[in-house]
């Protein structure tokens, strides 16, 4: 499993009066494997994600399933509201010369 593989996105609670805050969603098959940290700002944790992919997620804070305010959220077709996060491309790796071959001159 590479870790080059994936895009590591932090996924942020930005309220701090909560007690246990999870986040899920289509990056974990909505396990809820993931319990965010608690920072002086709310709670916060790294996930990797796969690239070039629309992740959709929730937060359980608490026991209560919920989206984060501020965060791009949309509908899926059942009608439940997410948050959405758009994982960036892959970067292409850089290409290194092969051996043996003569750099033209300019």
């Amino acid at each position: 499993n590479n870790m080059a593989d994936f895009h590591e996105a932090t996924f942020r609670w930005p309220h701090s009066d909560a007690s246990d805050v999870i986040c899920t969603g289509t990056f974990d098959q909505w396990s809820c494997s993931t319990h965010l940290n608690k920072t002086p700002s709310g709670f916060e944790a790294k996930v990797h994600v796969p690239w070039s992919q629309k992740i959709m997620y929730k937060f359980v804070v608490d026991g209560r399933w919920t989206t984060a305010d501020g965060q791009p959220s949309e509908y899926d077709s059942a009608g439940n509201l997410n948050n959405v996060y758009q994982s960036p491309p892959k970067p292409e790796p850089p290409v290194m010369p092969s051996p043996g071959t003569v750099e033209p001159e300019l």
